[in-house]
């Protein structure tokens, strides 16, 4: 009879010891799915920040003129120039030179893509309602770039330039490199200091 007390008294331990672990293992992974469910959460919170942040750095400029794809092209903040010619695809007949190819593009710019002898005007750039000219003022964006222009460019907007000496001016820096100052110009031969006084006020290196 006592050898039965004793059993049961084993039985009754034995139940309480798997009861007691039962409500732990419960507890337990009552926490670890909580904490599942807060990885989960803050994980999906992260990706949609990731998304938002890459949708935003996403830009659409429009290129046009000389190329095969004419349209709106959507790049990454911080391409260049060239690269959105290049998903448009320039003509054979395209005038790149006056293309400013490795300058960051400009959300809802234009780019112009001219065809060679045409004379390029500076293209629009959406979020400004202006001319880019890479941090040039307006004033500067009217001027003449003796370090880009072409020869008809210089002769038909320099006074006293004709499309002989524009070609000197071409000639010139194409063989010693581009001008270091507006001054240097005085160096291409026909061009002295009254001519250069008529111009000086109308030409830039920049």
């Amino acid at each position: 009879m006592e050898l039965d007390k004793r059993w049961i008294a084993l039985a009754v331990f034995v139940l309480l010891v798997a009861f007691a672990m039962g409500v732990k293992y419960a507890d337990f992974k009552n926490d670890r799915q909580v904490e599942e469910d807060a990885l989960l959460q803050a994980s999906g919170q992260t990706d949609k920040a990731e998304s938002n942040e890459l949708q935003s750095k996403i830009i659409q400029v429009y290129v046009t003129g000389a190329v095969k794809k004419p349209g709106v092209y959507r790049l990454q903040e911080g391409d260049r120039v060239y690269q959105a010619v290049e998903m448009a695809e320039a003509l054979a007949e395209a005038d790149l030179k006056h293309l400013e190819m490795a300058r960051p593009l400009v959300d809802g710019e234009t780019i112009p893509v001219h065809t060679q002898g045409e004379i390029p005007e500076p293209p629009v750039n959406a979020s400004v309602g202006g001319s880019y000219t890479s941090g040039a003022s307006n004033q500067n964006s009217a001027m003449v770039n003796i370090n880009t222009a072409s020869a008809q460019e210089l002769a038909d907007k320099l006074d006293g330039i004709g499309p002989a000496l524009g070609q000197r001016i071409v000639d010139y820096r194409t063989s010693n490199g581009p001008f270091k100052d507006i001054e240097e110009i005085k160096n291409v031969s026909g061009i002295g200091d009254k001519r250069f006084e008529a111009i000086k006020d109308k030409i830039s290196v920049r």
